[in-house]
């Protein structure tokens, strides 16, 4: 999912609020900036979307960790987020507890909150303001 929003700031600015947003959103350790190059304005991180088991014949549970991949691109007076999921097999058999479950609208509904917070972070960030 990508989303492009059109602000009244340089890339400069929208850089450090961008990587402001990744740092307050990557509270889990395993969810890590890779790259990041103000010059070409580009940060990416590996996010972590859920923990989770995945269930295999009889009682046996292995851990699963589940991430995308967030790309922002920073210009002057834009900036674009790009969330793509990693391919995974879905947990949301009826076998499975409600809380272990996980799928695609599971993976969209976060991926769309994280697009809103950025959003919200990126047109009211007054960090700067101090």
């Amino acid at each position: 999912m990508t989303k492009t929003l059109k602000l009244q700031e340089d890339k400069n600015d929208l850089y450090v609020k961008a990587n402001n947003w990744m740092v307050s959103n990557f509270t889990n350790a395993k969810s890590v900036i890779q790259f990041s190059d103000k010059e070409e304005g580009i940060v990416t991180g590996k996010y972590l979307l859920r923990s989770t088991y995945e269930f295999t014949t009889g009682i046996t549970a292995t851990d699963r960790d589940i991430y995308a991949i967030i790309k922002i691109q920073l210009k002057d007076n834009a900036t674009k987020i790009t969330i793509e999921p990693e391919n995974f097999n879905a947990l949301t058999s009826a076998s499975i507890r409600a809380e272990y479950q996980f799928g695609e609208k599971e993976v969209k509904d976060q991926i769309n909150n994280l697009i809103t917070s950025f959003e919200d972070f990126m047109m009211n960030d007054t960090s700067g303001n101090w």
